[in-house]
């Protein structure tokens, strides 16, 4: 299946061609990359505005959640993989997610949390995933197992894939950072089949968390 890579950026002028490069290194060629610049004031527009992919500009801010939402509109490819636009997700476990989707689900997660078989390998540090934001996503991801009858372990990772025909049909309206919990949400009412599996969270190279 050929996919599309959709990067929303805000404010990564020192991470994202470097974040640009890996993902080419981990598709194929047939494959899109559709970068989301939402409204920088730094000079992410101008690292990007001459290299070969799609690039939507907004000329304000918009959040994050509008960033994906026009990405997806202009998708062309079966898959659709979300990967933020900080660096701090790894491109080469891409592979991870695909093999979600060969297996038979719909949508598949890049979760920080939901054990591997190296259950000893840490896979995050405190400068990756503050405590304050752990407690958030920790507590946020309860309230929808428990609302929702579902059974996640990292709610608000923004490293997806899904099928562009059934994430086109969920209709996503979120313009923020609460477009992660609609997704799942819509995700499970329309019945796709989810996965978790285990992905790496790497400190961010450059600049501060927009958390």
């Amino acid at each position: 299946m050929n996919k599309s890579i959709i990067v929303p950026v805000f404010n990564e002028e020192n991470n994202i061609l470097n974040l640009i490069k890996k993902i080419e290194e981990n598709i194929e060629p047939e494959d899109e990359i559709i970068i989301i610049d939402d409204g920088s004031i730094d000079g992410t527009f101008d690292e990007i505005k001459n290299i070969s992919h799609k690039i939507i500009k907004h000329e304000v801010n918009q959040g994050k959640g509008k960033a994906i939402i026009n990405g997806i509109k202009d998708a062309k490819g079966e898959l659709i993989i979300l990967i933020d636009g900080d660096g701090q997700d790894d491109p080469s476990e891409i592979f991870k997610l695909l093999k979600g989707i060969d297996e038979g689900f719909d949508f598949v997660i890049g979760s920080r949390f939901v054990e591997d078989d190296e259950k000893k390998i840490k896979r995050f540090t405190k400068t990756a995933l503050s405590t304050i934001n752990w407690f958030g996503n920790k507590s946020l991801t309860l309230m929808i197992n428990l609302l929702f009858n579902l059974d996640i372990k990292d709610s608000q990772s923004g490293f997806k894939c899904i099928k562009t025909n059934e994430i086109k049909k969920l209709n996503l309206i979120s313009p923020r950072y609460e477009i992660e919990t609609e997704i799942i949400i819509k995700s499970k009412r329309n019945g796709l089949k989810i996965l978790e599996v285990p992905v790496h969270r790497y400190e961010r190279k450059h600049g501060i968390s927009k958390l």
